[in-house]
């Protein structure tokens, strides 16, 4: 049976890689970022430089605004009940170096992100922006300490369907670096996003319906958020990751109201980040009318392969 949906995909691939190709991806560089768009619509904006609300929450290497099927704002940026929350984001509460700590990136606290390069390429129906951004930490007089490479790449699955894959490795720039989650039992952090959660948005993972819970939930590698996110039409957000190969994996921190959802990791303790060592993990979000199970199952499997 699974070799039987796999042929399907493929025969699905081609026929209609004809039709998307005739589709016109475009980035546009403005004095906030990159924003990229398909047949003049506006897919999703990457924020280069740092942005705040009246001085505070500085931020910036995120992605917002991401938009739906429907031409809906998926994201959100300042919420009132997080103002630290970011679109979509991966960081994390704790930073040490040599045992002292130095930040809560989190809150965006006692650090900045500066982007220093970013490149953008565009082949068929992908769109790629390659970045790289140094972590400053102000009480070290804005000394790097940590160094990102950031890949961020949408695709035009079918005419209902796209994904925006994250591939990130973080790279110590200083010795005795070490990052974790929240101090709580939640130890939430990693990759993050605030999601603007419509009312009756349920989660299923692997053909299971979910329920949030406060602390971090075992559940599959995937997981859908279904629900009327323009406030008109039924719509899916499948957010994938790698949890076998993150350093002590958590769980789910799910929300359904009013928060991020997260794969958490390393926990509430810390991890050690030796330079010899990088961290990478990747994360993909596939905005989907209505895919079935076993199409989110073939579309994980292709995102595990590339």
């Amino acid at each position: 049976m699974k070799q039987v949906i796999q042929n399907i995909f493929l025969i699905i691939a081609v026929f209609v890689s004809f039709s998307l190709s005739a589709q016109k991806l475009q980035f546009k560089e403005n004095t906030e970022g990159i924003t990229l768009t398909e047949d003049n619509l506006t897919r999703f904006h990457y924020q280069t430089t740092t942005k705040s609300l009246n001085g505070n929450y500085p931020r910036a290497n995120y992605v917002h605004p991401l938009y739906g099927l429907d031409g809906e704002v998926l994201t959100e940026d300042f919420p009132e009940d997080h103002f630290h929350h970011r679109g979509i984001f991966w960081t994390w509460h704790q930073l040490y170096v040599d045992g002292k700590r130095i930040a809560d990136p989190w809150f965006c606290e006692g650090i900045s992100w500066k982007v220093n390069s970013t490149e953008q390429s565009i082949h068929g129906n992908k769109a790629t922006i390659q970045s790289t951004v140094l972590w400053l930490a102000d009480s070290l007089q804005n000394e790097p300490v940590l160094e990102e490479m950031v890949n961020i790449t949408f695709e035009r699955l079918k005419e209902d369907a796209y994904s925006i894959t994250f591939e990130i490795t973080m790279t110590a720039l200083v010795d005795e670096l070490a990052f974790g989650g929240s101090e709580d039992a939640k130890g939430y952090g990693g990759f993050s996003p605030r999601i603007k959660l419509p009312e009756d948005v349920t989660f299923h993972s692997e053909g299971k319906t979910v329920t949030p819970q406060n602390l971090p939930i075992k559940a599959g590698p995937w997981m859908n958020l279904k629900g009327t996110f323009d406030g008109k039409k039924p719509a899916n957000i499948t957010i994938m990751g790698e949890p076998d190969k993150l350093p002590s994996y958590q769980g789910w921190i799910l929300r359904s109201a009013n928060s991020m959802q997260n794969m958490a990791f390393p926990g509430n303790e810390p991890t050690a980040l030796p330079k010899s060592k990088p961290v990478h993990f990747s994360n993909m979000i596939l905005v989907h009318r209505q895919c079935s199970t076993e199409e989110i199952d073939e579309y994980y499997r292709q995102f595990r392969q590339d």
